[in-house]
């Protein structure tokens, strides 16, 4: 049924070359679910993400904020934002005397370094598995390439003493070399394609992250100097406060 057809080559393989299309064919399948289980992970971070910034400007108190985190668990920006509240906390409570004003605004860095190493985690779970697509994109030709060498060797060494070579000698050595090139392009290339995507959404993703730590430490600091901070008063983001940043679309 299958000898003369595509996949004639694959079942007529050698045990050399058959090893390599299993290692291969695996390594296609875990490349493909690590893609479709990154393109959910991405589609829900972008739309939670951008329904985040829709609202953040008009959450007025820190129990907005929380309820914001609560609202859109998936956003790598609730997070950032949830670091931010347990540290301004933190710190309202250790200087929450009202002539530490100054000292509190001096702390404000701390809270832009809580927020940097929830972003670095949230980078860590963004990344996770993409180090797989790379290897897969690197290391499936070169499999592929060993096949094909080691088909066109047995092919030469299997003409050795014969005075007229046949195709019957020759087709089973070209058939592996050849198929273990396919079965690694095969896999290569749609490795590539995912990595390449994965990296473009993870960088947004990133990018988005470090201009909402760079406001969010802005909105902290307005707070201490504009807004008459007091021991018992709560972080306040006054609407339309940040004209730059409208909402998305």
């Amino acid at each position: 049924m299958y000898n003369n057809g595509f996949f004639a080559p694959f079942i007529s393989a050698g045990p050399f070359a058959l090893t390599i299309i299993i290692i291969l064919f695996l390594m296609s399948v875990i490349t493909w679910a690590i893609f479709f289980r990154k393109l959910r992970q991405f589609r829900r971070a972008r739309v939670q993400t951008r329904s985040f910034l829709n609202v953040f400007g008009y959450r007025r108190g820190l129990e907005d904020y929380q309820e914001l985190t609560r609202l859109f668990p998936d956003s790598p920006l609730s997070a950032l934002l949830t670091a931010a509240v347990e540290e301004w906390q933190m710190l309202r409570e250790q200087f929450g005397r009202e002539g530490d004003r100054e000292v509190m605004g001096q702390l404000v860095f701390n809270i832009t370094e809580a927020m940097e190493r929830a972003g670095s985690r949230q980078s860590d779970l963004l990344e996770s598995s993409l180090s797989f697509l790379a290897i897969t994109t690197m290391v499936a030709p070169f499999l592929g390439l060993l096949g094909t060498v080691q088909g066109v060797l047995r092919t030469f060494l299997s003409l050795r003493g014969a005075q007229l070579p046949t195709l019957q000698l020759i087709a089973p050595g070209i058939s592996d070399a050849l198929v273990t090139t396919v079965m690694g392009l095969l896999v290569a290339i749609p490795a590539a394609l995912f990595y390449n995507y994965c990296v473009a959404h993870t960088r947004g993703l990133q990018s988005e992250m470090e201009r909402f730590i760079s406001e969010l430490t802005g909105v902290f600091r307005r707070e201490l100097v504009v807004s008459g901070w007091s021991p018992a008063g709560t972080v306040v983001s006054h609407r339309g406060s940040n004209p730059g940043r409208g909402p998305r679309e």
